[in-house]
């Protein structure tokens, strides 16, 4: 046996015994020239072995795996042996083996000389009567590389991407509809420094641009999302790129609000006008008042909650302005409110007109023209009696008047459907100053105001356990000890205005109790009022005061209703 088919017989050994690990240091060992030609084509059928199994699973273990080695050797003799001679193929009587690494069917027939040498794999000895097994191999197409060599460049070149895709648009801020928008266009990346030549708005957007500074600016009137084209050019009059800005404008808050009608007295029970105003007048003021549905009401088509009622003695100088808002929580809160109202007022205008109205006429003149002026004086005391006896009972017959409208309608099955609030205002001047008194329970805000000197509430807002929470009238609230907290009275110079306010007024107006007490608000607050209502101005200045009833304030939505005595 010559030294190559000895070698090439070892090699066999190898594979056979699965001591692969030797098959590197055989490969390395070159003795001439077909030693180095077996090295190359061993490397060849190893690497098409490593790729046949990254491709191919499950890996068959045990005789299978032997067996599939072994036949996968004889291949590699037959193409490195140049001696050998090309197989035939086997008798059908011998065993058929299939090699799962590669899933080819090959059938391969080993003589016992082979499995001799197989049992004997540790022997250093390769037996010489050792002879090939004669095999068919199934044709194996040829091992494609998973990617192309590194070395290699595509045959199409790819192009290079436009500016229009390279540069991103974008604002810091949406626009808002109806509201001055001014905002910096951000362009990506930051190192670029394009030229802007336009940008293609929307037909009648309300926006522009000023090339070349990246700015939009203008009021809009839309809203929606956009994508506006940017025209621009990397160089002043090179060539013009389109890009992509999206923008968002948001609506205006007030045109999502509906204004759906509360129906009418025959559809709606206890129906009430949506908004209503009117206006009074004597020699020595003007009264106004105006009641404007909220927009949460008016988004539902239900009917307002508030009430007011206003009137001048002209006989007696007296001045009477009360406001009450229902409970949104309670039923039929709307009838409460008017039931209460015009129960008040019934009362205070019989009790002005009898000996009640004249003692309080003489207490209050006798408080008014001896200072100091203190409440807690003799004259003082003599006066809040009075009061008692004219707002306080007032307050007890619009409990009393709850209490019967209940027994009146029996779709209300408790009081409490008709929880309201209820401030009355009662002003008379005495020479050159004003005597001004109020009874308030609930929420919302009852002061005389000066411009630029003082502000005096008469009573406190009732705040609830938990915020949005307050009180409301009730029986408790005109017991004597009650009604005697809840009795403010005061005389002051120069009175500019005596106001009652429900908390939908209140509350976007002073945003706490801290700022009710504020000289500053209510200078503001009047100011905002005199502009719009234009107070001082002959004839609508009710109908003006509604109008500004239509501010908009953020998260204020109840309904508003204001009394002004000036």
């Amino acid at each position: 046996m010559t030294m190559q088919e000895a070698r090439l017989q070892y090699l066999k050994w190898l594979l056979n015994s699965e001591q692969t690990s030797l098959l590197d240091e055989f490969a390395r060992k070159k003795i001439n020239v077909f030693e180095d030609e077996i090295a190359k084509s061993w490397q060849k059928f190893k690497a098409a072995k490593v790729q046949r199994r990254s491709e191919n699973t499950p890996f068959v273990t045990g005789d299978e795996a032997k067996n599939a080695k072994r036949v996968e050797f004889e291949a590699f003799d037959q193409k490195t042996d140049p001696k050998s001679t090309p197989p035939t193929r086997p008798s059908s009587s011998l065993p058929a083996v299939k090699s799962e690494i590669d899933d080819k069917a090959v059938v391969s027939a080993l003589p016992a000389s082979d499995k001799g040498a197989t049992t004997n794999a540790a022997s250093a000895s390769v037996p010489e009567t050792a002879t090939l097994a004669q095999t068919v191999l199934l044709p194996t197409p040829p091992v494609t590389p998973p990617f192309p060599p590194l070395h290699s460049a595509p045959t199409t070149p790819m192009p290079s991407p436009s500016p229009s895709t390279i540069l991103r648009f974008t604002v810091k801020k949406n626009a808002r509809q109806g509201e001055p928008f001014d905002a910096e266009i951000m362009i990506e990346p930051h190192s670029a420094k394009p030229q802007l030549v336009d940008i293609r708005f929307e037909n009648d957007m309300g926006l522009t641009v000023s090339p070349p500074h990246w700015r939009i600016q203008g009021t809009p009137t839309r809203s929606g999302e956009f994508t506006l084209d940017v025209v621009y050019s990397n160089t002043e009059g090179g060539q013009t790129y389109v890009g992509k800005l999206p923008l968002v404008i948001n609506p205006d808050p007030k045109t999502l609000w509906k204004d759906e009608p509360s129906g009418d007295a025959n559809s709606t029970l206890f129906w009430k006008e949506d908004n209503v105003h009117q206006c009074v007048q004597s020699q020595d003021a003007k009264i106004v008042a105006a009641r404007r549905r909220g927009r949460s009401h008016a988004h539902k088509g239900t009917c307002c909650d508030d009430d007011f009622f206003i009137e001048v003695d002209p006989v007696h100088g007296w001045h009477l302005a009360i406001v009450a808002d229902g409970a949104g929580s309670a039923k039929f809160s709307r009838h409460g409110s008017k039931v209460a109202t015009d129960a008040a007022a019934a009362f205070l205008k019989q009790a002005l007109a009898a000996t009640a109205g004249e003692e309080l006429r003489k207490a209050s003149a006798d408080y008014a023209n001896s200072p100091p002026l203190d409440p807690q004086s003799a004259k003082g005391q003599t006066l809040r009696n009075c009061l008692y006896v004219t707002l306080g009972h007032a307050a007890h017959a619009a409990v009393k008047a709850l209490h019967k409208a209940v027994d009146e309608h029996p779709e209300i099955s408790h009081v409490k459907e008709l929880s309201t609030t209820l401030l009355i205002g009662l002003a008379r001047k005495i020479g050159t100053r004003w005597f001004c008194a109020a009874y308030w329970v609930g929420d919302g805000a009852v002061g005389v105001y000066r411009e630029n000197r003082d502000i005096v509430l008469l009573g406190d807002a009732d705040s609830g356990e938990f915020s949005g929470q307050t009180r409301f009238l009730a029986a408790e609230e005109v017991q004597q000890e009650s009604l005697l907290r809840r009795l403010r009275f005061v005389v002051v110079e120069d009175m500019t205005a005596f106001v009652l306010m429900t908390d939908g007024v209140s509350d976007p107006k002073f945003p706490s109790e801290m700022k009710l007490g504020e000289l500053a608000e209510w200078n503001a607050l009047w100011q905002d009022i005199d502009r719009a209502a234009r107070l001082h101005e002959e004839g609508d200045a009710d109908s003006r005061l509604l109008d500004w009833l239509n501010f908009w304030a953020t998260g204020e939505y109840d309904d508003r209703t204001i009394a002004i005595i000036y």
